[in-house]
């Protein structure tokens, strides 16, 4: 019974600690405590990559707000690929 206790406290705190402002979903970005903590943890070119995606996908009215800002850093990157092939 103690272990399972001790499990129950701190297999919450690993999973926290794992968590980084890139794993932000893109509609928690836009709030302030999060969107900062992601502005800061973003690289110039990752903002810019960002910043297109959202652009890009938000007029074309395919955006997809619950995925993660690493994942559509990813995905932008893997559409300028295609792009340039």
């Amino acid at each position: 019974m103690k272990k399972r206790r001790m499990a129950c406290v701190c297999f919450p705190l690993l999973l926290a600690a794992c968590y980084g402002p890139l794993d932000v979903t893109l509609s928690d970005s836009g709030d302030p405590v999060k969107g900062k903590a992601v502005k800061e943890a973003l690289s110039p070119d990752e903002a810019e990559l960002l910043v297109s995606y959202v652009a890009q996908h938000t007029m074309a009215q395919d955006i997809d707000y619950k995925m993660t800002v690493k994942q559509a850093i990813a995905a932008r990157r893997k559409e300028l690929a295609g792009k340039q092939k």
